[in-house]
């Protein structure tokens, strides 16, 4: 998935997508670990590695635009919590001076 069409997504599809890559990428661990016991594959954890190799890295590009959302939130309501501060300073100081 590229940054592009991760932009496209909502929050909610971002995070059922995330969801789903994890479930999968749990799921092939858990065949290899399986098929290991049972039949002693010692080769079921490498084809399970790169099984998920392409689900880490679009999970990584997921959890990399939902990083860049939140960044933007925090200073969002930073900037907003700034112009709150500096106009409560000017209605004191305005205010002291009337008296």
């Amino acid at each position: 998935m590229s940054a592009d069409a991760a932009r496209a997504l909502s929050n909610a599809e971002l995070e059922a997508r995330l969801h789903a890559l994890q479930r999968r990428a749990f799921e092939a661990y858990e065949d290899a670990a399986l098929a290991a016991e049972a039949r002693g594959d010692r080769n079921a954890y490498a084809r399970a590695e790169a099984e998920t190799a392409p689900l880490i890295a679009e999970a990584k590009a997921i959890n990399d635009e939902r990083v860049r959302r939140l960044r933007a939130r925090a200073r969002a309501w930073r900037l907003a919590g700034i112009a709150v501060g500096v106009a409560g300073a000017a209605l004191v100081g305005w205010l002291l001076l009337q008296g």
